[in-house]
């Protein structure tokens, strides 16, 4: 990734944001910089008393063309600010440029007709609005975390792989973690053998889901509850969850291309992803 951040990335022209709910869509034109700054401390429950928590937690997932490859792209993103509040979630579909397939739109209910079309953003014109997004939920002096069921192997590398291409750095204070390993970890933890895929996680939870298709934003519903129980059940704070991740950081020795792209272990078995420039 570039070092530089592209000075194109806040130019004047207005972005195409689809807002999508339930396969219905309305298109608004915002200009990323009519975001307001707004400073937030997201709150979480610690064992029966609430808590500020050490970064602004964002629960995200998205929606591709396929498995991870240079030649899959984004079809639809979604996140949701775990602290609340009014305009708490952001969502949009993503014009990947290329045909989608028919078993991934049999599986996401999202094909080309839908997104290549005009209207649908590119993920060059979802960037500036996301950054926007996301600085106006973080709080001061504090880093993002990410939240994401498989997001070393998915979720997290596409999104590195659309910044890249796109030649727009990721913020240094954003912070990835996989919640897959999470469930791996208390799965042992239970001393049990289950799944630990999402639907299980949510089905093991009695988590209700009325839509049966694997859209982004229920997806992101669903993971958000499914992340908070499972933080709860390990009795992680967030607090605790951030310093593991610094100190990873600190502690690692990479060579280039890990600077690119860097994948952490902590404690063997809780994995955290960093995205630095």
């Amino acid at each position: 990734m570039s070092a530089l951040l592209r000075n194109s990335i806040w130019s004047s022209f207005p972005v195409r944001f689809l807002k999508q709910q339930a396969g219905l869509s309305t298109v608004e034109l915002l200009d990323p910089r009519s975001c307001g700054k707004r400073h937030f401390t997201t709150q979480v429950q610690e064992h029966g008393k609430e808590v500020a928590a050490a970064a602004t937690i964002l629960v995200f997932d998205l929606e591709t063309t396929g498995y991870f490859h240079k030649d899959h792209r984004i079809v639809e993103f979604a996140l949701c600010d775990l602290s609340g509040g009014k305009n708490s979630t952001f969502e949009t579909l993503v014009n990947p440029e290329r045909t989608v397939p028919d078993y991934v739109e049999h599986l996401i209910k999202i094909g080309t007709d839908l997104v290549c079309r005009p209207g649908i953003p590119r993920f060059s014109d979802v960037i500036p609005l996301l950054l926007a997004f996301v600085r106006s939920r973080q709080a001061p002096g504090k880093p993002v975390l990410w939240v994401a069921h498989n997001a070393k192997q998915f979720d997290a590398r596409f999104l590195a792989q659309e910044f890249d291409r796109c030649s727009a750095p990721l913020p240094a204070d954003w912070l990835f973690f996989d919640t897959l390993l999470l469930a791996k970890k208390m799965v042992k933890a239970e001393g049990k053998k289950r799944r630990t895929s999402l639907e299980a996680l949510r089905e093991h939870y009695g988590i209700v889901s009325h839509d049966d298709a694997h859209r982004a934003m229920r997806d992101v519903m669903i993971l958000s509850q499914v992340f908070q129980k499972m933080t709860f059940d390990l009795k992680l704070t967030n607090e605790e969850l951030i310093n593991e991740a610094m100190k990873a950081i600190s502690n690692s020795s990479l060579n280039q291309r890990e600077k690119k792209f860097r994948c952490l272990g902590v404690e063997n078995e809780l994995l955290l992803v960093s995205i630095k420039r």
